[in-house]
């Protein structure tokens, strides 16, 4: 689900991408933006080649994570969630607060390992404390609130990825646009998606929100030029921005109501975890230390979590509403 990781960027789950395979190749897609082409060069330092999805993977790796695979960096993202339905205006209906944990591994010929885990809390969106339960304002009902737990979100990239789509084998180059203006630098990522449920509302009446889920991810991450073209540093800072539209969450027992969710945040680069906001870190510290570390290596090939399929290991459907 969320938000920092690279595997949900540029790899997807496995789940994501066999889901996505059941529809064709048009089940996921990247969309294309206007951007830089050719080459950017800070002062003093070599050019990236943007246009080189090597270049362009290896500066992006460098932006999200940390080129050092014994250095695990930490992303921090908080914003509130919105209920988009029919005509009317959207509605806030939940803060949220959390991080992602990342290692990236080289494995040679410009293709790396990524070990990424998630944790995001809930929020009252007017006091910002963390809930435990809340009120949903379209069905009057009190719900337990489910905090964002994927243990494991792994996925390997390379320059040219090749994906079996229902058979078919498609190749696609790593090339998301960098925009440059003086001595900024700005990522832009799109990623538009249509697969079928793994959570079917035959199953889960209450928590699904239908056969389909849709969703779009839009990131943008800004950082310096000469930071990022520096051949002697293997990380740089980012500042940006996150939003997602997506489905119901399946704690929210919203069933399929017409309508979705869209996420706005903002997100940022903290690089160790020392430097988590206080408050977020001694409560994870407190009741979930595991998501303060990036998976080991030993997980590698373990299957991936998401929001729904956590979910779904830890609860049973809700009956359906009389």
């Amino acid at each position: 689900m969320l938000f920092t990781s690279l595997v949900d960027h540029l790899a997807g789950r496995r789940q994501f991408l066999q889901s996505a395979a059941g529809l064709g190749a048009t089940g996921l897609g990247a969309i294309a933006m206007p951007g830089l082409t050719g080459e950017a060069k800070a002062a003093g330092h070599t050019a990236i080649n943007f246009e080189d999805p090597a270049e362009n993977l290896k500066a992006y790796i460098k932006l999200t994570a940390n080129l050092d695979p014994t250095v695990e960096t930490c992303g921090w993202f908080g914003g509130t969630l919105y209920a988009n339905i029919g005509v009317e205006k959207m509605m806030p209906l939940v803060g949220v607060e959390g991080l992602g944990v990342m290692r990236v591994e080289p494995q040679g010929n410009n293709t790396y390992r990524v070990f990424n885990r998630e944790f995001a809390v809930y929020t009252d969106p007017k006091t910002g404390e963390y809930l435990e339960d809340w009120v949903n304002p379209y069905t009057e009902e009190r719900v337990k609130v489910w905090p964002i737990q994927n243990h494991k979100v792994m996925g390997e990239v390379a320059p040219i990825r090749k994906q079996d789509f229902d058979g078919t084998i498609v190749e696609f180059p790593f090339k998301p646009p960098w925009i440059i203006q003086g001595d900024k630098a700005f990522s832009l990522l799109e990623l538009h998606a249509a697969f079928p449920n793994s959570m079917t509302p035959e199953e889960w009446p209450r928590e699904s929100a239908g056969p389909i889920n849709k969703t779009s991810e839009m990131f943008n991450r800004m950082t310096t030029l000469p930071e990022l073209a520096d051949p002697d540093t293997s990380s740089a800072d980012y500042v940006g921005t996150w939003v997602r539209v997506g489905p119901w969450l399946p704690w929210m027992l919203m069933g399929q109501l017409d309508g979705h969710i869209v996420y706005r945040s903002f997100m940022n680069k903290n690089g160790p975890v020392e430097n988590v906001p206080e408050k977020l870190r001694a409560y994870m510290e407190k009741n979930y230390p595991e998501f303060l570390e990036a998976p080991a290596s030993s997980e590698w090939g373990k299957p991936n979590d998401s929001s729904f399929s956590v979910y779904m290991e830890k609860n049973e459907p809700h009956p359906p509403s009389s």
